[in-house]
């Protein structure tokens, strides 16, 4: 029996936890969404089975990986997707196909249905934008050449994986559009939203310049977030891509940085760090001390995404005339997963689109990319450095 399954008081504990846990974590490197993960694995129900998730902490949860996809939206902006030069392309392309064949013949392989199969696939395309930017500030890559077209092809495949992924869901669930009309209205809503979304937001922003104006602002925003996914909700897209094609229509609003940075405590204060707790409880790190199938399965994922990525990477980068050094940060980069491929995850559990050894798989492989991906391309840019001044 779960010792604590009151509401107010689990929502005490993770936020609590939330703040205390992170720290000590940071002494490992651990960024602050794996830490509070491996925190859910302990105290749920796969762990000591202290605290019970009900389904209104269920709902908080939910929110917060509303937020997180809202935010990763609101990254993608309009001048990352505007100099998608033939290079750009093209890397995008190997980067993107050979782990998605990749993903979904090592799960296909392991007995999975095509729709599982599909997903995984998916999983091994996506990024973490918010992790590769971060990093690629760090190491001071980010106004190279390669750190420019970096950026371009991780939003890319962002949205290409999220696209993918809401007609994967479509097909597993009940709407009233065919597959080709219901991917249309998809594509041309984002289109028609983008070009006109933004001018009406800024329209209300003039309307209302006082005192508390940010706070106006930030109203606005929420209302019309709440209005364009229930609009997508009503096209049967899946709530947790609505949001980030919400972020990414936004993100088109001049001066919408101030807005953006109270969304971002709005989000990373409540709701998202309860969302990184419950994708914890539902990860079973146990099957790390069984030597059995989900072993294998657990390996094969972490494997075939590190080698796909960084191959993939690697030749893209070289065949399209960048030095070794440079081809080397994006092959190890491009492995980085995080918020994107977690919330999308626990998406596609809740649909029983993947098990609970897959999503286990996922959790582990996005707790050792936040720490590979950007400790080797920090390496590799060191490395790069010291032979400049050799």
């Amino acid at each position: 029996m779960p010792l604590v399954d009151n509401t107010l008081f689990v929502l005490a504990i993770v936020l609590f936890f939330g703040l205390v846990v992170p720290e000590f974590f940071k002494k490992f490197q651990l960024p602050f969404a794996t830490s509070l993960v491996i925190l859910g694995s302990i105290l749920g129900k796969n762990g000591f089975n202290y605290i019970e998730i009900n389904a209104s902490i269920e709902l908080f949860g939910f929110l917060g990986a509303a937020f997180l996809m809202l935010m990763a939206g609101l990254e993608a902006k309009t001048e990352h997707l505007t100099n998608l030069k033939e290079k750009i392309i093209s890397m995008s392309v190997l980067n993107s196909v050979l782990p998605f064949i990749t993903g979904f013949f090592i799960a296909y392989f392991f007995g999975y249905s095509f729709k599982s199969s599909l997903f995984i696939g998916i999983v091994f395309i996506s990024s973490s934008a918010a992790l590769v930017f971060s990093t690629l500030k760090t190491i001071k890559y980010d106004r190279t050449n390669i750190g420019k077209a970096i950026i371009n092809i991780v939003v890319l495949e962002d949205i290409v994986s999220l696209l993918m992924l809401s007609v994967l869901i479509q097909g597993v669930t009940s709407t009233r559009f065919h597959l080709l009309i219901y991917f249309g209205l998809l594509v041309s809503s984002v289109i028609i939203l983008r070009m006109f979304l933004p001018e009406i937001t800024t329209y209300f922003f003039r309307k209302h310049r006082k005192k508390d104006e940010y706070e106006t602002h930030l109203r606005i925003v929420i209302a019309l977030l709440l209005f364009v996914l229930i609009l997508y909700s009503a096209l049967g897209i899946n709530p947790i891509v609505a949001s980030f094609l919400v972020g990414f229509i936004l993100a088109k609003v001049p001066n919408f940085h101030i807005i953006k940075e109270k969304l971002h405590v709005i989000g990373y204060g409540i709701f998202v760090p309860i969302f990184f707790f419950i994708v914890g409880t539902q990860t079973d790190f146990r099957i790390l001390t069984k030597f059995d199938i989900k072993n294998f399965l657990m390996i094969s994922i972490i494997l075939g995404l590190f080698l796909s990525k960084f191959i993939s990477g690697f030749i893209s980068a070289k065949v399209q005339g960048f030095k070794l050094y440079d081809s080397l940060i994006f092959g190890t980069i491009s492995t980085s997963k995080l918020t994107t491929t977690l919330s999308v995850s626990f998406a596609a559990f809740s649909l029983n689109i993947i098990d609970n050894a897959l999503l286990s798989s996922i959790v582990m492989l996005t707790v050792i990319s936040t720490i590979a991906g950007p400790g080797l391309t920090t390496l590799i840019a060191k490395k790069a450095k010291g032979e400049k001044h050799v």
